[in-house]
């Protein structure tokens, strides 16, 4: 293969879909995507990175995953070693294919049978679990299966969502392991410690490398589509954060949370752009360990409900779209400061930091309360 960094885009992408086509069969190519007609699947694939280091082909593949069902897009990352470009790439195309993709297609044509159900205040929604779990296994360390650790846990992470995409990484390198649990893309601290936990536990500490990617599939009988879109919240926190930039004291504060109410569609949105976008802004800027839990108390009562990040979509949503304002918008120093003296968190952090003994790193913060009234809903 010639110089993969001396090529024009159009001739990189011809290359890398006639690399990653052979690894994935059944596709139909169009453009830069491969569309896979009986499952209504398309995978848009993009070049990461590569770079050459003692004799070797370091390459990543970006594969972008799109379906009716989803309400974002399915993004993940391949990356893996090789002695040639070429090499590193075929690499990361079967790798993807093995792991991820027969994962995905076989989960879109054949549900299962199995069924696990998420409570959201009071509300039950049903989800297929795939009758095998495909793990990559790497090593010659224990083999395990990731999905058994935490399955008992799974129902407590999903919410009104048509599918969810659940992916289990565990690494046991002998002197260093590497776990990670995320769900439709968003790190899960808890179910990441679970899995640490079964690494921990070990005594021969072999080389062992595990990896699970799988869909569960909402029922058609449980599932209600959302009324708004991923766009419509990142719009609308755009606008909200803006309006945060001007608080300087209780007045202002008031003034901009009622504007925020006010050009909000729905009641629930608006108490929860007000609730998470400064702790969001907080989370993205001093990047401390937080827990996966929200605490949404009615009425100013006793908290009764426990829910996970992961089960409130706009939550993902707004962290989605507070990493896009700083990158637009690259806000002052004091327009962040206004915000931030919103967040509680921040402000427990800021009392902790005046502890030279405490490392924000270590810091374990609660979970979020928020307050609402009855006419609040998840979504």
């Amino acid at each position: 293969m010639p110089d993969f960094d001396t090529l024009q885009p159009e001739e990189q992408r011809n290359i890398l879909l006639a690399i990653v086509s052979t690894h994935c069969p059944g596709a139909v190519t169009e453009g830069n995507t491969l569309y896979y007609e009986s499952q209504g699947l398309r995978v848009t694939l993009e070049f990461g990175k590569a770079y050459h280091r003692e004799n070797h082909f370091t390459a990543q593949l970006i594969f972008i995953l799109n379906h009716d069902w989803f309400d974002e897009n399915m993004v993940e990352a391949c990356s893996s070693l090789g002695n040639t470009i070429e090499q590193a790439l075929k690499m990361c195309a079967a790798e993807f294919s093995e792991n991820v993709l027969k994962s995905v297609l076989d989960g879109l044509s054949h549900p299962g049978s199995a069924t696990i159900t998420a409570e959201i205040i009071h509300q039950k929604y049903l989800f297929h679990v795939p009758d095998k779990q495909l793990v990559l296994r790497r090593g010659k360390g224990k083999q395990i299966n990731p999905w058994e650790i935490v399955k008992d846990k799974i129902p407590e992470y999903l919410g009104t969502k048509r599918v969810y995409w659940i992916k289990l990484f565990s690494a046991d390198m002998g002197d260093k392991q590497i776990c990670e649990a995320t769900v439709n893309g968003m790190f899960c601290h808890d179910l990441t410690d679970l899995l640490y936990q079964e690494v921990f536990s070990r005594k021969d500490h072999e080389i062992s490398i595990h990896k699970l990617f799988m869909l569960l599939i909402q029922d058609e009988s449980t599932y209600q589509p959302c009324p708004f879109t991923k766009q419509n919240v990142g719009d609308l926190a755009f606008l909200a954060l803006d309006k945060m930039t001007d608080i300087t004291d209780e007045t202002s504060k008031q003034k901009a949370f009622q504007e925020i109410v006010n050009f909000s569609p729905d009641y629930s949105i608006a108490v929860e752009l007000v609730a998470f976008l400064p702790e969001i802004m907080a989370q993205e800027i001093v990047n401390y360990r937080d827990s996966d839990s929200l605490i949404p108390v009615f009425d100013y009562g006793n908290p009764e409900f426990q829910l996970k990040k992961t089960q409130v979509r706009s939550y993902g949503y707004m962290t989605d779209a507070v990493q896009q304002y700083l990158k637009k918008y690259n806000p002052s120093r004091e327009e962040l400061f206004h915000i931030l003296r919103i967040s509680g968190k921040f402000e427990t952090m800021s009392r902790a930091m005046q502890d030279s003994n405490i490392k924000i790193e270590d810091l374990r913060l609660s979970q979020l309360v928020y307050f609402v009234n009855q006419n609040y809903h998840v979504w």
